[in-house]
């Protein structure tokens, strides 16, 4: 078995950390004032040479190939072991953040604009609590969880054997809560607010949760919901109730008085949880190493959602990876630093950074509505030095830029000029750009500009993942605001990212090397055309940051982990000569789109066929650079043409072909019966409809190999087929909505 180390092992015992160490002598190992300066000299591939570094970044592990499987490969960082932790004193969540407040009491910790009721207006400026007050604050919130929860069962005060339920947009209560879960030891799990009734009911009944906390817009969901919960007894709702409203909410409107236990159901305010733990003070019982953090449900590859049981260990593996290749510039490691809290809490790269946030002493900012829209206007004012974001706002933001910059003849002419001398200085360089022209001319003339259109004057650098990217946005993006940009590679259950390329590597594409807590190695996928010995085939990782089963699942935990230890991803990936990682497709017929949520195909072909007797075939696209689906259907013309002729009137006098004709050519008619079949299928999330089609009499023949003689589809052999038709779609844009950021 690999052997496994801390972060701070590894530097003092690799000599090719010497210089590293030397910084660190005089300072007792894993005290805080050894952990702080380990953070400030981070990244491990600043030490020794960060050229060498850059020309083998994952390495394979001799005598470890063997046949059908391509060599074991690791980070450069750390070949000869996987990293745990930062330091073996930092094992938890709890951990981490009270080193925080230790090192950094009065750093800004959870921030937001205040809201004036008065004028109906929000402050132009950020408000933070900060880590002192919110450790005071989380010790009242989960002192108050237990004494609420257990009460109603029956049990000891400070029982913390159940799982607490989270299911709002982000905003600091959200984080507030999940820390007060961290110091009692509680296990949480996060529900997308975008999942449908049926999903969170089978989460909060399979995991007996009696504890949902909510945002008061959830609040009409939460009591539609209530009747099915099974566990519940405590609901929570984290904006501030008064008690008029606390009373008639509890008399009157909650649907049923107690659980299918005969426990008494009540809600409360989170103000007033907090309230109930101050005057109740339960001892803390943090978490040990091998407890679960939380069960993370992915968003339904198949009808139902796995849940990813994510523990202590992970997460602390997966913060050492990030402190272990995050570099923080030197003017600004004493400095406070922000972070705009953006993705989805659900959503594990922001679980993951969030947490790293919480080790360093970074004030965490939240969007003053749950709106992606109002983004720009939060990051002026809250002055983030990174931000995380998904590649479809990143395109948004290159289409901005470029439309701002084509308004003016001359200016357009100018920044051609100057982007273009940038990003070929970047393809035959790579790092930043320190010449005086750029210093002196570009970002006074052009970049602070497009910085302050985007606020982002005082980022470093953009994590992104979730989804795939073009190299040219990435190019066009670095040329355009001079920033670093990091894609990622990563997974729910590895806790997020388990690669992360460098922020201006001259060849950008590519997802970098394996992380230094995780191993990986190709299988090949013969029946897919992929080799592991031409290092192509299925990623497999391993190691302290890869989960080891799904919840109550062992059959779905069964296919996917070997005996070994070997996760599957069901990604198909490439390993260049670097060691970097590429992920070039999907073993199974499942995709993601560019806002990062899996699309089961079938499944949703199946409840379109089963919706719309107007469809005879459907076949259902999507592409992970795109935000949309597109689809080929075949139509019964009669059914069709009766169901547009009464907006239309001329199809009912044209004939077969020139109907379907017709609807190729005109979007009105098009967009007409979108929205028919559309509405036909309320079951269906708005991720998972078609925004555009291609209509056929016969699309798929077995004549063509696009059908097998049983009149089943050939996903691989349509998608070649059609591949023309598919550019043209989106070519052309969705038909069904104006798309927002």
């Amino acid at each position: 078995m690999t052997s496994q180390c801390s972060v701070s092992h590894l530097v003092e015992t690799d000599s090719r950390y010497e210089g590293l160490k030397q910084k660190l002598i005089g300072l007792e190992q894993g005290s805080d004032e050894y952990i702080k300066r380990l953070i400030f000299e981070c990244p491990l591939s600043l030490h020794p040479d960060f050229k060498a570094y850059l020309e083998r970044q994952g390495v394979a592990i001799e005598g470890t190939k063997r046949e059908g499987y391509s060599a074991v490969y690791r980070s450069s960082l750390s070949p000869n072991s996987l990293i745990t932790c930062l330091d073996e004193k930092l094992q938890t969540l709890y951990d981490h953040f009270m080193f925080s407040v230790r090192m950094w009491p009065k750093n800004e910790c959870l921030g937001k604009r205040p809201y004036d009721p008065a004028t109906k207006t929000w402050a132009e400026r950020y408000e933070f609590q900060n880590y002192e007050q919110v450790a005071k604050r989380i010790h009242n919130i989960g002192s108050g969880f237990l004494s609420l929860v257990n009460v109603k069962r029956g049990k000891r005060l400070g029982s913390n054997d159940f799982i607490v339920a989270i299911l709002s947009h982000n905003m600091e209560q959200w984080v507030l809560s999940d820390l007060a879960c961290q110091a009692y030891g509680l296990t949480n799990t996060a529900l997308y607010e975008s999942l449908g009734p049926e999903t969170s009911e089978y989460i909060m009944n399979l995991t007996e949760s009696p504890l949902l906390i909510f945002a008061k817009q959830n609040m009409y969901k939460v009591i539609e919901l209530l009747p099915k919960l099974k566990y519940m007894n405590t609901l929570v709702c984290m904006e501030e109730l008064d008690e008029k409203e606390l009373k008639l909410l509890n008399d009157s409107i909650l649907p049923i008085k107690v659980n299918s236990l005969g426990e008494k159901i009540s809600l409360f305010s989170l103000q007033q949880v907090e309230d109930a733990g101050r005057l109740n003070e339960i001892p803390i019982s943090p978490p040990k190493s091998d407890d679960v953090y939380t069960i993370s449900f992915t968003s339904g590859t198949t009808g139902i959602p796995k849940g990813v049981v994510t523990t202590q260990r992970q997460l602390t593996a997966g913060v050492a990876f990030v402190f272990a290749t995050s570099k923080i510039p030197k003017h600004k490691r004493a400095a406070q630093l922000r972070y705009m809290c953006f993705l989805p809490l659900a959503h594990i790269l922001q679980r993951m950074l969030t947490v790293y946030s919480l080790s360093r002493g970074i004030g965490i900012g939240f969007l003053h509505k749950p709106d992606p829209l109002v983004m720009v206007e939060d990051m002026r004012l809250l002055k983030a030095d990174f931000a995380t974001l998904v590649p479809r706002i990143l395109t948004r933001f290159e289409a901005g830029i470029k439309s701002s910059l084509e308004k003016s003849s001359l200016q357009n002419s100018v920044a051609t000029n100057f982007l273009d001398a940038k990003q070929h200085r970047l393809l035959e360089n790579g790092g930043p750009d320190k010449s005086l022209l750029n210093t002196y001319v570009f970002h006074r003339v052009l970049i602070e500009k497009i910085r302050d259109s985007l606020g982002m004057n005082n980022c470093d650098f953009i994590i992104m993942g979730s989804a795939p990217i073009s190299p040219e946005t990435l190019i066009f993006l670095r040329s355009a605001l001079d920033m670093g940009m990091r894609q990622g590679y990563g997974m729910t259950e590895a806790f997020g990212g388990i690669a992360v390329s460098e922020s201006y590597e001259k060849d950008p594409g590519t997802c970098g090397p394996i992380s230094s807590s995780v191993e990986c190695r190709l299988r090949s996928v013969p029946e897919m055309g992929y080799d592991a010995n031409d290092l192509k085939g299925e990623i497999q990782v391993r190691g302290a940051q890869v989960f080891q089963a799904y919840f109550k699942r062992p059959d779905e935990t069964a296919k996917v982990i070997d005996s070994e230890g070997w996760f599957s991803t069901g990604d198909i990936g490439s390993i260049d000569s670097v060691g970097r990682i590429s992920i070039i497709d999907r073993v199974k017929n499942f995709f993601k789109l560019s806002q990062g949520e899996y699309i089961a195909p079938e499944k949703v072909e199946s409840l379109y066929s089963a919706s719309s007797p107007q469809l005879t075939q459907i076949f259902v696209h999507g592409d992970s650079l795109q935000s949309y689906l597109v689809g080929i259907v075949g139509i019964d013309v009669q059914k069709t043409r009766r169901h547009l002729a009464s907006n239309f009137p001329e199809v009912g006098h044209m004939n077969d072909k020139r109907f379907v004709e017709a609807m190729n050519k005109s979007k009105d008619l098009r967009k007409c019966f979108l929205s028919m079949i559309n509405k036909n299928t309320p079951h269906l999330q708005g991720f998972e409809k078609l925004h555009n089609i291609y209509v056929d009499i016969d699309p798929f023949k077995v004549e063509d190999d696009t059908m097998t003689p049983t009149l089943k589809i050939k996903r691989l052999n349509a998608t070649k087929h059609f591949k023309s038709k598919f550019s043209e779609l989106y070519e052309e844009g969705s038909l069904i909505k104006v798309d927002k950021l």
